[in-house]
Protein backbone atom coordinates (compact mmCIF):
# COMPACT_ATOMS: atom_id res chain seq x y z
CA UNK A 1 0.00 0.00 0.00
CA UNK A 2 1.84 3.26 -1.00
CA UNK A 3 5.10 1.56 -0.18
CA UNK A 4 4.45 1.26 3.41
CA UNK A 5 4.27 -1.82 5.55
CA UNK A 6 1.98 -4.33 6.83
CA UNK A 7 2.21 -7.21 9.56
CA UNK A 8 2.32 -10.60 8.65
CA UNK A 9 2.31 -12.98 10.87
CA UNK A 10 5.97 -15.19 11.03
CA UNK A 11 8.23 -12.63 10.53
CA UNK A 12 10.21 -12.22 13.02
CA UNK A 13 11.39 -8.74 12.42
CA UNK A 14 8.04 -7.15 11.36
CA UNK A 15 6.41 -9.49 14.32
CA UNK A 16 8.41 -7.24 16.63
CA UNK A 17 7.05 -3.60 15.27
CA UNK A 18 3.80 -4.98 14.94
CA UNK A 19 3.93 -6.21 18.70
CA UNK A 20 4.95 -2.93 19.58
CA UNK A 21 1.30 -1.60 20.17
CA UNK A 22 0.39 -3.72 22.48
CA UNK A 23 2.20 -2.17 24.78
CA UNK A 24 0.81 1.05 24.21
CA UNK A 25 -2.76 0.45 23.52
CA UNK A 26 -4.65 -1.56 26.32
CA UNK A 27 -7.97 -0.25 24.84
CA UNK A 28 -9.15 -1.67 22.06
CA UNK A 29 -9.71 0.70 18.39
CA UNK A 30 -12.72 2.60 17.85
CA UNK A 31 -14.25 2.55 21.01
CA UNK A 32 -17.40 3.72 21.75
CA UNK A 33 -17.79 7.92 20.67
CA UNK A 34 -15.83 7.06 17.69
CA UNK A 35 -17.29 7.40 13.94
CA UNK A 36 -15.55 4.53 12.98
CA UNK A 37 -18.09 2.07 12.62
CA UNK A 38 -17.04 -1.55 14.50
CA UNK A 39 -18.22 -4.46 12.48
CA UNK A 40 -18.69 -7.35 14.93
CA UNK A 41 -19.87 -10.16 12.84
CA UNK A 42 -20.55 -11.45 9.72
CA UNK A 43 -24.43 -10.59 10.44
CA UNK A 44 -23.59 -6.90 10.53
CA UNK A 45 -21.12 -7.02 7.73
CA UNK A 46 -23.66 -8.38 5.16
CA UNK A 47 -26.62 -6.34 6.18
CA UNK A 48 -24.62 -2.53 6.50
CA UNK A 49 -21.80 -2.74 4.41
CA UNK A 50 -23.37 -5.74 1.83
CA UNK A 51 -26.68 -4.02 1.32
CA UNK A 52 -25.98 -0.44 1.52
CA UNK A 53 -27.06 2.05 -1.50
CA UNK A 54 -23.48 3.99 0.65
CA UNK A 55 -19.91 3.65 -0.13
CA UNK A 56 -18.34 1.58 2.48
CA UNK A 57 -14.45 1.79 2.98
CA UNK A 58 -13.22 -0.95 5.70
CA UNK A 59 -10.31 -1.59 7.53
CA UNK A 60 -9.19 -4.94 8.25
CA UNK A 61 -6.62 -4.22 11.60
CA UNK A 62 -5.59 -6.37 14.33
CA UNK A 63 -4.95 -3.97 17.80
CA UNK A 64 -1.27 -6.17 18.26
CA UNK A 65 -0.10 -4.81 14.83
CA UNK A 66 2.29 -1.36 14.94
CA UNK A 67 1.30 -0.21 11.39
CA UNK A 68 -2.61 -0.60 12.69
CA UNK A 69 -1.65 1.69 15.16
CA UNK A 70 0.10 4.44 12.97
CA UNK A 71 -2.91 4.51 11.17
CA UNK A 72 -5.24 4.60 13.88
CA UNK A 73 -5.75 8.56 14.01
CA UNK A 74 -5.87 8.65 10.23
CA UNK A 75 -8.31 6.38 9.79
CA UNK A 76 -10.20 8.44 12.58
CA UNK A 77 -9.55 11.92 10.78
CA UNK A 78 -10.96 10.29 7.67
CA UNK A 79 -14.27 9.19 9.28
CA UNK A 80 -14.60 12.35 10.89
CA UNK A 81 -13.99 14.32 8.12
CA UNK A 82 -16.69 12.07 5.73
CA UNK A 83 -19.29 11.69 8.45
CA UNK A 84 -22.37 11.44 6.84
CA UNK A 85 -20.94 11.31 3.46
CA UNK A 86 -19.08 7.98 3.16
CA UNK A 87 -19.59 4.85 5.87
CA UNK A 88 -16.48 4.04 7.26
CA UNK A 89 -15.78 1.15 9.35
CA UNK A 90 -13.07 -1.20 10.71
CA UNK A 91 -13.12 -5.21 11.76
CA UNK A 92 -10.54 -6.70 14.18
CA UNK A 93 -8.75 -9.75 12.00
CA UNK A 94 -8.41 -11.64 14.95
CA UNK A 95 -11.73 -10.98 17.05
CA UNK A 96 -13.65 -11.58 14.16
CA UNK A 97 -12.33 -14.32 11.52
CA UNK A 98 -14.71 -15.21 9.66
CA UNK A 99 -15.57 -11.42 8.60
CA UNK A 100 -11.56 -11.17 7.75
CA UNK A 101 -11.52 -14.50 6.09
CA UNK A 102 -14.39 -14.18 3.70
CA UNK A 103 -14.71 -10.20 3.49
CA UNK A 104 -16.30 -10.82 -0.18
CA UNK A 105 -13.51 -10.18 -2.82
CA UNK A 106 -12.28 -13.61 -3.58
CA UNK A 107 -9.96 -12.19 -5.74
CA UNK A 108 -7.78 -10.19 -3.32
CA UNK A 109 -7.10 -11.72 -0.38
CA UNK A 110 -5.81 -10.59 2.20
CA UNK A 111 -2.35 -10.45 2.61
CA UNK A 112 -1.30 -8.30 5.63
CA UNK A 113 -2.98 -5.70 7.95
CA UNK A 114 -3.73 -3.02 7.96
CA UNK A 115 -6.08 -3.56 4.61
CA UNK A 116 -8.43 -0.78 3.25
CA UNK A 117 -10.92 -1.83 0.70
CA UNK A 118 -14.19 -0.55 -0.82
CA UNK A 119 -17.20 -1.68 -1.30
CA UNK A 120 -19.02 0.12 -3.66
CA UNK A 121 -22.72 -0.58 -4.68
CA UNK A 122 -22.75 -2.01 -7.96
CA UNK A 123 -26.85 -2.25 -8.59
CA UNK A 124 -27.02 -5.93 -7.50
CA UNK A 125 -27.92 -6.51 -4.05
CA UNK A 126 -25.64 -7.53 -2.13
CA UNK A 127 -22.94 -7.63 -4.36
CA UNK A 128 -20.62 -4.38 -4.16
CA UNK A 129 -17.79 -4.06 -6.35
CA UNK A 130 -14.81 -4.29 -3.79
CA UNK A 131 -11.53 -2.29 -4.31
CA UNK A 132 -8.75 -2.36 -2.49
CA UNK A 133 -6.50 0.77 -1.74
CA UNK A 134 -3.08 1.01 -2.35
CA UNK A 135 -2.25 4.78 -1.85
CA UNK A 136 -1.05 6.63 0.68
CA UNK A 137 -2.04 5.81 4.67
CA UNK A 138 -2.69 9.92 5.08
CA UNK A 139 -6.38 10.79 5.93
CA UNK A 140 -5.73 13.59 2.90
CA UNK A 141 -5.33 11.18 0.54
CA UNK A 142 -7.35 8.39 2.15
CA UNK A 143 -10.31 10.95 1.11
CA UNK A 144 -9.50 12.35 -1.63
CA UNK A 145 -9.60 8.90 -3.27
CA UNK A 146 -12.98 7.81 -1.11
CA UNK A 147 -14.56 10.81 -2.55
CA UNK A 148 -13.58 10.20 -6.35
CA UNK A 149 -15.31 6.33 -5.61
CA UNK A 150 -18.77 7.25 -4.41
CA UNK A 151 -21.70 6.15 -6.50
CA UNK A 152 -22.94 9.74 -7.89
CA UNK A 153 -26.80 9.07 -8.92
CA UNK A 154 -27.46 13.12 -9.73
CA UNK A 155 -28.76 13.38 -13.26
CA UNK A 156 -27.60 16.07 -15.88
CA UNK A 157 -30.03 17.46 -17.72
CA UNK A 158 -29.94 18.69 -21.02
CA UNK A 159 -32.96 20.42 -23.05
CA UNK A 160 -30.72 19.44 -26.36
CA UNK A 161 -30.22 15.80 -25.76
CA UNK A 162 -33.80 15.32 -24.44
CA UNK A 163 -32.12 14.03 -21.08
CA UNK A 164 -34.50 16.81 -19.34
CA UNK A 165 -37.59 16.25 -20.78
CA UNK A 166 -37.56 12.46 -19.96
CA UNK A 167 -36.58 13.80 -16.30
CA UNK A 168 -39.07 15.62 -15.65
CA UNK A 169 -41.72 13.75 -17.71
CA UNK A 170 -41.18 11.00 -15.01
CA UNK A 171 -43.72 11.76 -11.95
CA UNK A 172 -43.36 8.56 -9.82
CA UNK A 173 -41.07 10.26 -7.41
CA UNK A 174 -40.44 13.85 -5.78
CA UNK A 175 -37.60 16.12 -7.93
CA UNK A 176 -35.52 18.69 -7.12
CA UNK A 177 -33.21 20.56 -9.34
CA UNK A 178 -29.36 21.77 -8.56
CA UNK A 179 -28.07 24.89 -10.75
CA UNK A 180 -25.05 25.44 -10.59
CA UNK A 181 -22.10 26.15 -11.85
CA UNK A 182 -19.66 23.24 -11.23
CA UNK A 183 -19.19 20.42 -13.28
CA UNK A 184 -18.34 17.64 -10.97
CA UNK A 185 -20.97 16.39 -8.41
CA UNK A 186 -19.82 17.70 -4.87
CA UNK A 187 -19.35 14.71 -1.88
CA UNK A 188 -22.22 16.17 -0.43
CA UNK A 189 -24.81 15.68 -3.04
CA UNK A 190 -23.80 12.61 -3.78
CA UNK A 191 -23.77 11.17 -0.88
CA UNK A 192 -27.78 12.70 -0.55
CA UNK A 193 -28.45 11.33 -4.10
CA UNK A 194 -27.46 7.49 -2.41
CA UNK A 195 -29.80 8.05 0.88
CA UNK A 196 -32.69 9.10 -1.21
CA UNK A 197 -32.34 6.93 -4.18
CA UNK A 198 -35.61 5.42 -5.10
CA UNK A 199 -37.30 8.61 -2.88
CA UNK A 200 -36.50 11.57 -4.63
CA UNK A 201 -34.59 12.15 -7.56
CA UNK A 202 -31.76 14.73 -7.92
CA UNK A 203 -31.11 16.56 -11.75
CA UNK A 204 -28.16 19.07 -12.08
CA UNK A 205 -28.30 21.59 -14.40
CA UNK A 206 -25.09 23.75 -15.19
CA UNK A 207 -24.70 27.00 -15.98
CA UNK A 208 -22.59 26.85 -19.48
CA UNK A 209 -26.03 25.20 -20.67
CA UNK A 210 -27.25 28.33 -21.25
CA UNK A 211 -30.62 26.26 -23.06
CA UNK A 212 -31.33 24.51 -19.83
CA UNK A 213 -29.68 26.85 -17.52
CA UNK A 214 -32.38 29.73 -19.01
CA UNK A 215 -35.35 27.50 -17.59
CA UNK A 216 -34.74 28.67 -14.12
CA UNK A 217 -32.41 31.78 -14.19
CA UNK A 218 -31.65 32.15 -10.64
CA UNK A 219 -30.14 35.26 -9.40
CA UNK A 220 -27.19 33.71 -7.12
CA UNK A 221 -25.36 29.83 -7.82
CA UNK A 222 -25.95 27.38 -6.13
CA UNK A 223 -29.81 27.24 -6.71
CA UNK A 224 -31.53 24.36 -5.14
CA UNK A 225 -35.39 24.10 -6.35
CA UNK A 226 -38.16 21.36 -5.73
CA UNK A 227 -39.65 21.17 -9.45
CA UNK A 228 -43.33 20.50 -10.33
CA UNK A 229 -45.27 21.15 -13.49
CA UNK A 230 -49.01 22.42 -13.19
CA UNK A 231 -51.27 20.75 -16.05
CA UNK A 232 -50.50 23.22 -18.63
CA UNK A 233 -46.68 21.94 -18.86
CA UNK A 234 -45.70 25.20 -16.54
CA UNK A 235 -42.72 25.03 -14.75
CA UNK A 236 -43.43 25.53 -10.96
CA UNK A 237 -41.09 25.75 -8.05
CA UNK A 238 -42.80 25.16 -4.75
CA UNK A 239 -39.51 25.88 -2.22
CA UNK A 240 -35.80 26.87 -3.07
CA UNK A 241 -33.09 26.01 -0.28
CA UNK A 242 -31.42 28.89 1.33
CA UNK A 243 -27.86 28.42 0.89
CA UNK A 244 -27.10 30.84 3.40
CA UNK A 245 -28.14 28.94 6.04
CA UNK A 246 -25.36 26.20 5.64
CA UNK A 247 -24.21 23.60 3.20
CA UNK A 248 -24.10 20.56 5.62
CA UNK A 249 -25.35 17.25 5.09
CA UNK A 250 -27.51 17.19 7.59
CA UNK A 251 -29.39 21.10 6.41
CA UNK A 252 -29.66 19.73 3.20
CA UNK A 253 -31.13 16.45 4.05
CA UNK A 254 -33.86 18.36 5.99
CA UNK A 255 -34.49 20.75 2.96
CA UNK A 256 -34.95 17.07 0.58
CA UNK A 257 -37.35 15.13 3.14
CA UNK A 258 -39.52 18.22 3.52
CA UNK A 259 -39.50 18.00 -0.39
CA UNK A 260 -40.64 14.31 0.31
CA UNK A 261 -43.49 15.05 2.36
CA UNK A 262 -44.62 17.90 0.44
CA UNK A 263 -45.02 15.61 -2.49
CA UNK A 264 -47.08 13.23 -0.44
Amino acid sequence: MGGQGRCRGGRGAVLTLCLFAALGAASGFYERGSNVVAIKDEKQFKKEVLSSEHLWVVEFYREGCGYCQLLTPEWEKVASNLKHLVKVAAVDTERNRQVAAKHHDDANPIQGVPTIKLYIPSGKPGRPRVVTYQGERKAKAIVSFLTSHMPDHVSTLRKKDGSYDRWMADTSTPKVVLVTDKGETSATFKALSSEYKGRLRIGKVLKKDQETFQLFGPEQLPALLQLVEDGDGKLLALMGYDFSKGRSYAKLSNFLWDCEREWK
